[in-house]
Order: structure tokens, then C-alpha cells, then sequence
């Protein structure tokens, strides 16, 4: 058995030696046979310019000889493919046209440099041998050492010496080649120096790693050591002879401990070695400029500690090391090949050249595609490690917090960076806002409270606002990177402004909905904290303020952030009217500060409030609220907030801002109907109580209140803009929400055909707020929004006006039958019948004067209109409903009454057309 494992050894030693000696002849034999093929093509061509019949010149004579020459038999390509070169003779007349000359010279064809990647595909696919050559010496090297595991034969020292002999020999082979026979390209032994040394390298790794993991011969510290001395070694091996070298002893370094096998209860400091060896790679591109090489060492250490922690997915430690690694591998990207302790990476970003057109995009330099290649796995792995434990979640945060704290500052220098300092700042946030991120710490935090809740003193979890200065610092970075721009100009201060006035407030935003932090801290620890936030971004505002003069847009930003600070503090500490009075202050404020020190960036704020505004007096807590809470209470709430609206209204009379008058005058309006219908339902409530069964008067309030929301989306209409359409589907949603309101009101909530009570006395009832006042909100509104389409304010008044139709007849019942026999199945009198006659044709003879006041036809052709309506009743109801006097009455009132209507109409029509000139 021994010499069959002995004779595999051999075999495996000689298989490569053969392998390259075989190669290496048949380059030189190919070398040799290319020479003469061009030695061939060379006298063909002198052969055929020789001839007179056929002697072609110019660009002709390159057309015909470069296929010839090159083509067949190199694959370099011709040398005037492009066209004759400045020193070419003139050719003659008739050979190329004079427009074909000059669109040559013109438009010269477009040299197009291979990539990185293709230059390294193609030197693979030409020399593929060499690297299998690589690997099966350094296959040998590795086997050897198992070798000596399965016989017994040598002692564990003499394994790891005979590994590490082995490789020195092979480095030593390499060397020998090269300093006698060359190894550059032209030479018959190209690259075999290179294989031998990379493999002796490989070699070298393996039996340190196995003298480390498998036999315990030496610690961690001097083994360490040791890989690091090898990795220098290759460093200066690799500068010195080519990116061979390098790959292979990046490729082989990587693999060795994977390959050697063993076990180890102390797995994380390999990632130190992988580190080390990336580190390497990255060294000697920054030294030779051998772009692929950085990528090959950046994509096998990270693969390398990827697999790592997938040998061992449950151990807390390892994945908390291979955390920490994937950060450090990024330093080290950034870092190496800048040669500098802060990067210097100009020209574009990654996320620019994204955004820009075909016509300014330039190509970002190749360390900047590295580093932001490398940074997406990075903080996938953040948030991957975050998952398994507390303390992987902490330092998970921590991480992203330091990586996009450095990536901002160093931005300054290196203004290609300036993009991706945003990944790990949403890292961050998602860390905190993501609840299936943040499970575990949540979980540790609740034990924490909960093992601490039977102690006397019970001290505050830091934990809350230690996240919350993680941001704040993140948040402070970005404001230094708005004050100092640095040399180069390619960054906007107010994105960076932006980002210091955004990043910690939406931190705070996640901890209360997420974690819930009033409830951790208590609502004033963690209101202070709001407060502090608003207390810096105050001193953030008037620092900018100093510097930027006139231009106030990142002294409008921080302003914005500390009164959304101001008013997150409030909605912790106040109640509910409060709350809502806070925000309509916070409202008079932005007008205030847009007034004294011109901030239009005042406009986005003031309408983001009024949308919070309206959500609080609509939905949270709303109109149940407002129905259940004090009158008074409601009262300051909602009185309050439209006191507010109108101050920053007239606050807004100095500077020209049309966007912020229309949300503060639809605001207005609709918290002005809000305001009335509440007070009509709590005077009438306090009357009269809320009988679950008068629905009448509750749902006309109900219906009036979705009205004036409605109106005030279709009034923001003329802002347009992409929030166009989101408002017209809230116009409709909130126009729905009314109309079932009012139709309710008309059919099953109306008094006529259900047993309900009608409060109040003749014309001053509940049926005003159920009917009367919906109505004249819709014909207000279908008035005063001038800027609709005809046809959509026509279909807004035509309800107001059936409502208002549906009030009057109501209201002659009410005066007739009184509040509790309204009931259709009561009858109805021949007064009543004789009252709706007479309210008709004074509404016609009322239409007709608008008619005549307004020179409106539509308005002449209404009335006629109604008078046709009470002809009608009056011949098919009043007939036969009437009797006696009254029905006498009756007739004579409509014949009287429609002889002065016909005069009244004829001297409309005889005023509105003119009288022709004799």
C-alpha cells in the first residue's frame, strides 16, 4: 500500500514537469513557425507590388496586404487597418474618391481598448496549462503532507519541514529559470517561473497551516507570523515578475486551509489570514497597477470567510468576526491602493454615471467599481449577522454606524466615494427599523427590563439612546462633509445637509413605533431626547445660517428637522388637544421663520403639517374623538387649529408663495366646516341628547365634514405637480365617504319614511344641519373652485341643489305636521299640499329674477323649469288631493301666476335682446 501511495506521489510530482516541458516546446515551435509565416507574407507582398498591372497604392495597397500578412496567420491585427499612415505617399486620381478621403480623415474609425477582464480571459484562454500546471504542484506539495498523516512514516515536525522544503525548492526551480532563461513573454520558458514560485508559495502556506490546525506544533501568534512573512515574500515576488505569480499564490493561499483539513476551536483567527492575503493582493496592484488582481484577492477573501462561517453557521463568535472582516476587507479596498491612510479616488461615482446621459457619462476609475462591488455583500453581511444574536446585532449597528461615518468623511478627498456613503447609512436605519432585524436585541432588552423590574431601583436601558447617538453621529459627519466640501466640488452641501437633518430624527421615528421607546423610557426621558435633537439641529440652523447668507436652503433644512424634533416631543408629552394645538403652533412658526428670514423651503414643511393636522382631526384621534370629548375641549382643538391656519395665512401675505395659500386656504375652509358641524352636534346633543334613532341631523353633520375634505383636495388641485393624482383619489375616497353619508340621510335616515323626531321649531331645526348645510357646502364649494372643469362643478352643485329641494319640502312638512309626525303614513294635509304648490312657483319666480339680475338664460330656463313642476303637481296631484276652497285657491293662485310669469318672462327675453336701429 505504501508503494502504491509512493509511486501516486511520483506521478504527481512528474505530471506537471512533463506537462510544462511539452509546452514549453510547442510555444517554441510555434514562435518559429509564426516567424516564418511572416517572413512568407512579407515577400508575397513585395512579390505583388512589384507587378505593374496590379500595383495597387494608398489605402488600397493596406486593404489588400494587411489580410494577407496578419490576418491568417497572427492574432495581431494589421498595423493600417486604420487607414495610411501621415508618411504614406499620395496616391492617385482615380483610386480613392475625394469625399470617401475626407470622411476618412474626418471620421477616423474609433479604437476601442479591451476591458480588464477581457485581457484576462484572453491570456487564459491562450495559456489555460499554466495554471493547471499551478494548481497540481501545489496539489503535490499539500499531499505530500498527507502523505505522511496516513503511513505514519514521518513525525508531525518532519511533515511540516518536508512541506515547507518542498516549496522552497520549487521557489528556489523557479528563480533558477528565470534568472537563466527569462520569464517575460518573448522567452521559451514564459510563465514557468512564475508556476513554480506560486506553487513553492502554496506549499509553504500549507505546511504552516497544517503545523497550526492539525498538529498544534506551533500558537496562533508565531503562525500568523509566519503567513504573514510568506505573504510578504509573494508580495515582492509577485511585484517583481508578473500577476501570475500573484494569482496563483493568492488562489493557493486562499484554498490551503480548506485543503489541509483539520479542526480547530478557534476558527476566526483564519480570517486574519484571509485579511492578510487580500491585503496582498490589493499591495501589489497599487505597486504594478495589475487591475484584476485586486478583484481576484477582494473575491476570494471574502468567498474564503464566507465559507468559514459556513462550516461553523451556529457559532455566535465566528459570525460576529466574519461581521467585523467584511468591514475590514472594505478599509483595506479603499485604503491600499490609494497608499495613503484616506483614500484620494476622483472622477465620477458609480451612482452618476447610473444618472447621466449618453453624452456626459464617463466610466468610473476601477478602484471606485471595486469598492462599491465589495460594500454591497458587506452590509448584506451587517445585516445577516444581526439575526443571530443580540451581540451580533450591536456590533452589526456599530459597524454600519463607523463605515458610514468614515465613508463621509473620507469623501471629502476621494469625491468618487460621496454615493456610497448611503448604503450603510440605510443599513443603519434598516437595523433599527426592521423588526425581523432587531428581533433578538428586542427579545435581550425585554429580559433585561424584565430580570430588573423586582429591584428597588431600576436604572434606564441605555441602550435606546445609545442607537439614537449612533445617528446623531452619523448625522453630525454629514453636516461637517456640508461645511468643508473639500477640493473637489462634486457633491451638492445641501445633500449632505439633508442627510444631517434627516438620519437621526427617522432613527427616532423607529425606536418609538418599533421599539417602542416612550413606553421603555417613559414619555419626558424620551421627549427629552426629541427635545435634544431639535436643540441641535437649532444650533445646526444658525451655524449655517452664518455662513450661507442669502441662500438659506441648508439653513431651511435643519430648521425644518428641529421643528419636526419640536413637535415629535410634543405628540410624546400632550393629550390629544393638546397635541393637536401643538401642531397647528408649529404650523404659525414655519410661517413665521419663512417670514422673517425667507426660507421657501418653509412651503414642503407647512404642507406636510397640514397633512398631519388633517389626519388628526379626521382619523387619530378624529372625529370619534371630537364627538365624545368636552365641548370645550373640542372647541380648542378644532377652533384652535383653524385660528392657527388663518394666522399663517396672513403670515404669508409678505412672500410670494402660491403652493403654501392654497394648502393653508383649503385647510382653512375645511377645518372651518369641521369646526361649525361639531358645534352644531354638540349644541344639538346637549339639547336634545343623541337618540341612536334620529340619524337625520348626525348624518347630514357626518356628511357635511367628508364634503369639506373632499373640496379642499379638489382646491389643491391647481398646485399640480405628481401629487395630482394621489389628491384626486382622496377627493373621490373622502366624496364616496360623504355621498353614502347623504344618501343614508335621504332614505333610511330621513325622517319622512323612518319614525324619527325633528327637533326644534318651524324652519329652525335639525333639519338644517341634515340637509341645508350639506347642500349649501356643495353649491359654496361648486362657486368658489372656479378653476374645474364646468361640467365637474355642475356635478358638484346639482346635489346641493336636490338637498336643498329635499330641506325646503321637508321643512313646509315640519311646519305643517310638526317634529313628531313626519311620517309619510300620516298623511297630508291640503295645506301642506297647497304650501308645496306656492314654494314652487316662488322658487320659479325667484330663478327668474336671478335670471334677469345675472343675464343668465340657463338660469331663466331653471325657472321655467320649476314652474312646468308645479303645473304638473298641480294638475295631477292637487286635482284630486284638494277640495273645496282650497282646490279653488289653488287653481286661481297657478292661474294668476303663470299670466304674471309669462309677462315676466317675455320683458326678460325683450331687456336681453337688443332693439334694431331704424
Amino acid at each position: 500500500m505504501e508503494a502504491i501511495f509512493v509511486l501516486l506521489g511520483l506521478v504527481v510530482l512528474a505530471l506537471p514537469v512533463a506537462v510544462t516541458v511539452l509546452i514549453i516546446g510547442h510555444v517554441r515551435l510555434r514562435r518559429q513557425v509564426r516567424t516564418l509565416n511572416g517572413i512568407v507574407a512579407d515577400l508575397q507582398s513585395a512579390a505583388f507590388s512589384t507587378s505593374p498591372r496590379n500595383k495597387p497604392t494608398g489605402q488600397a495597397a493596406n486593404a489588400l496586404t494587411a489580410p494577407l500578412s496578419s490576418a491568417p496567420l497572427s492574432n495581431t491585427p494589421p498595423s493600417n487597418v486604420h487607414g495610411p499612415t501621415p508618411s504614406a505617399p499620395a496616391t492617385e486620381a482615380g483610386d480613392v474618391p475625394p469625399k470617401a478621403r475626407a470622411t476618412a480623415m474626418a471620421r477616423p474609425p474609433r479604437r476601442t481598448e479591451p476591458s480588464t477582464l477581457q485581457t484576462l480571459g484572453v491570456w487564459l484562454r491562450d495559456n489555460w496549462f499554466y495554471g493547471v500546471a499551478a494548481v497540481s504542484l501545489a496539489l503535490a506539495g499539500i499531499f505530500l503532507v498527507q502523505y505522511g498523516i496516513e503511513t505514519g512514516l514521518l513525525t508531525p515536525t518532519m511533515r511540516v519541514i518536508a512541506a515547507l522544503a518542498f516549496g522552497a525548492a520549487l521557489i528556489a526551480a523557479g528563480e533558477a529559470i528565470r534568472r537563466r532563461f527569462g520569464d517575460d513573454a518573448a522567452s521559451a520558458t514564459a510563465y514557468l517561473p512564475s508556476v513554480l514560485s506560486g506553487a513553492g508559495l502554496v506549499s509553504q502556506m500549507g505546511g504552516v497551516l497544517a503545523a497550526r490546525l492539525l498538529y498544534d506544533l506551533v500558537a496562533p501568534g508565531p503562525a500568523l507570523g509566519a503567513l504573514f512573512a510568506i505573504a510578504l515574500f509573494g508580495l515582492l515576488l509577485g511585484w517583481r515578475h508578473g500577476p501570475l505569480l500573484a494569482a496563483v499564490g493568492l488562489t493557493g493561499g486562499m484554498a490551503a486551509p480548506f485543503l489541509v483539513g483539520g479542526h480547530s476551536e478557534n476558527p476566526e483567527w483564519l480570517l486574519l489570514y484571509f485579511g492578510l492575503l487580500t491585503a496582498l493582493g490589493l499591495g501589489i496592484d497599487t505597486l504594478r497597477r495589475w487591475a484584476w488582481v485586486s478583484a481576484l484577492a477582494v473575491a476570494l477573501g471574502f468567498a474564503a470567510g464566507l465559507l468559514l462561517h459556513l462550516s461553523a453557521p451556529g457559532d455566535e463568535a465566528l459570525m460576529a468576526s466574519f461581521a467585523g472582516y467584511g468591514v475590514g476587507l472594505m478599509l483595506l479596498t479603499l485604503l491600499i491602493p490609494s497608499r495613503a491612510l484616506a483614500p484620494d479616488h476622483t472622477g465620477p461615482g458609480i451612482v452618476e454615471t447610473v444618472a447621466a446621459t449618453a453624452e456626459t457619462q464617463r466610466r468610473p476609475i476601477f478602484p471606485v467599481i471595486l469598492s462599491g462591488a465589495l460594500l454591497v455583500p458587506c452590509c448584506a453581511a451587517l445585516c445577516y449577522a444581526a439575526l443571530f444574536s443580540a451581540l451580533t446585532w450591536q456590533l452589526s449597528v456599530g459597524l454600519s454606524a463607523g463605515l458610514a461615518v468614515l465613508l463621509i468623511l473620507w469623501s471629502r478627498g476621494a469625491p468618487a466615494l460621496q454615493d456610497q456613503a448611503v448604503l450603510p447609512a440605510l443599513t443603519l436605519l434598516a437595523l433599527i427599523a426592521v423588526p425581523e432585524l432587531n428581533k433578538e436585541a428586542q427579545t435581550a432588552l425585554d429580559a433585561r427590563l424584565t430580570a430588573q423590574a423586582d429591584l428597588t431601583e431600576q436604572r434606564l436601558p441605555l441602550d435606546l439612546s445609545l442607537l439614537l447617538m449612533a445617528a446623531t453621529l452619523v448625522g453630525l459627519a454629514s453636516a461637517w462633509r456640508s461645511l468643508k466640501p473639500g477640493r473637489y466640488s462634486s457633491v451638492w452641501p445641501s445633500v449632505w445637509a439633508a442627510a444631517a437633518a434627516l438620519i437621526a430624527p427617522l432613527v427616532g421615528l423607529a425606536l418609538d413605533f418599533v421599539w417602542d421607546a416612550r413606553t421603555l423610557l417613559g414619555a419626558w426621558p424620551w421627549a427629552l431626547h426629541a427635545l435634544a435633537l431639535a436643540a441641535l439641529m437649532v444650533a445646526q440652523a444658525a451655524r449655517f445660517a452664518r455662513i450661507d447668507g442669502a441662500v438659506r436652503l441648508r439653513t431651511a433644512l435643519f430648521t425644518v428637522s428641529a421643528l419636526a424634533c419640536l413637535a415629535f416631543a410634543l405628540t410624546v408629552l400632550l393629550t390629544d388637544a393638546a397635541l393637536t394645538l401643538a401642531l397647528a403652533a408649529v404650523v404659525v412658526s414655519a410661517a413665521a421663520l419663512d417670514r422673517r428670514f425667507d426660507l421657501p423651503q418653509m412651503t414642503g414643511f407647512i404642507a406636510a403639517s397640514i397633512v398631519a393636522l388633517g389626519y388628526r382631526l379626521v382619523i387619530d384621534p378624529g372625529l370619534d374623538w371630537a364627538i365624545r370629548a368636552p365641548v370645550l375641549e373640542m372647541l380648542a382643538a378644532y377652533g384652535g387649529t383653524l385660528a392657527a391656519l388663518l394666522w399663517s395665512l396672513w403670515l404669508c401675505t409678505l412672500r410670494p408663495r402660491p403652493s403654501a395659500r392654497v394648502f393653508l386656504e383649503s385647510a382653512a375652509w375645511s377645518v372651518a366646516g369641521m369646526t361649525i358641524s361639531l358645534v352644531l352636534y354638540h349644541v344639538i346633543e346637549a339639547h336634545v341628547g343623541h337618540d341612536s334613532q334620529d340619524l337625520h341631523w348626525f348624518l347630514g353633520l357626518y356628511g357635511t365634514i367628508w364634503i369639506g375634505t373632499a373640496l379642499a383636495q379638489l382646491e389643491r388641485l391647481m398646485l399640480g405637480g405628481p401629487m395630482r393624482w394621489l389628491r384626486i383619489a382622496l377627493a373621490v375616497v373622502f366624496g364616496l365617504v360623504a355621498l353614502a353619508s347623504l344618501l343614508t340621510g335621504g332614505s333610511l335616515g330621513n325622517p319622512l319614511f323612518e319614525e324619527q323626531a325633528v327637533h326644534g321649531t318651524i324652519v329652525l331645526n335639525t333639519l338644517i344641519p341634515a340637509y341645508l348645510l350639506p347642500a349649501l357646502t356643495l353649491m359654496f364649494g361648486a362657486w368658489r373652485l372656479g378653476q374645474l372643469p364646468r361640467w365637474l362643478r355642475i356635478g358638484i352643485a346639482l346635489p346641493g341643489g336636490a338637498l336643498a329641494l329635499l330641506w325646503a319640502g321637508l321643512t313646509i312638512r315640519h311646519a305643517w305636521q310638526g317634529g313628531l309626525d313626519m311620517h309619510i303614513g300620516n298623511g297630508i294635509s291640503d295645506g301642506e299640499l297647497y304650501s308645496y304648490t306656492v314654494a314652487l312657483l316662488l322658487a320659479g319666480a325667484g330663478l327668474f329674477y336671478q335670471a334677469l339680475a345675472r343675464r343668465s338664460d340657463a338660469l331663466r330656463r331653471a325657472g321655467v323649469a320649476v314652474i312646468a313642476l308645479a303645473v304638473a303637481k298641480v294638475f295631477l296631484i292637487d286635482i284630486s288631493g284638494l277640495a273645496g276652497l282650497m282646490r279653488v285657491f289653488s287653481f286661481l293662485l297657478l292661474g294668476l301666476s303663470l299670466a304674471g310669469l309669462a309677462w315676466f318672462n317675455r320683458w326678460v327675453q325683450t331687456r336681453a335682446t337688443p332693439v334694431p336701429s331704424p
